[in-house]
């Protein structure tokens, strides 16, 4: 996971992330680690995923669905490029909500932890949506970090 964290930031030295988003590697010569990045990024979150949940088939398909999204270049197909892989995000982050309200039963007090820890997180992606107007390179980055981080909390 601190792997995947860390080739997300070494991307960042090969575009301006205020201005541009990581699809923007996919028109440089620099496609290749866009490429690599997505597969090693969609495997550690589908593993990290199912360690803490068994809805298997709902990781896999959520796992599909970003790499075929994440990888369709966009300039032939850029609404599927862009709203395959949002979804997914969206619903991987609703994944963490449903399991936090698992938590609950057996672990009230985590659950509570880990809720304000979530609704922080999703704070500081709507704030940081709001000031920039769009999605960015460090809006993504965010989200990534918001998610390993929800990811890391369920586990311990």
């Amino acid at each position: 996971m601190i792997l995947a964290f860390l080739l997300s930031i070494i991307l960042f030295l090969f575009f301006h992330p205020l201005y541009n988003n990581y699809t923007s590697l996919m028109s440089t010569s620099y496609a290749f680690l866009y490429d690599l990045w997505i597969l090693y990024l969609s495997y550690t979150l589908c593993h990290q995923f199912l360690k803490i949940t068994t809805h298997k088939k709902t990781i896999y398909s959520l796992t599909i669905c970003f790499i075929i999204g994440s990888l369709i270049p966009y300039k032939n197909h850029p609404f599927l490029h862009v709203s395959l892989p949002m979804v997914t995000i969206i619903l991987s982050i609703l994944l963490i909500a449903f399991i936090i309200k698992e938590k609950q039963k057996n672990e009230p007090f985590k659950a509570h932890l880990l809720n304000q820890w979530y609704f922080y997180g999703l704070s500081i992606i709507a704030m940081s949506l709001i000031f920039f107007g769009q999605i960015n390179g460090i809006v993504e980055i965010l989200t990534l970090t918001f998610i390993f981080l929800m990811l890391s909390l369920l586990q311990h």
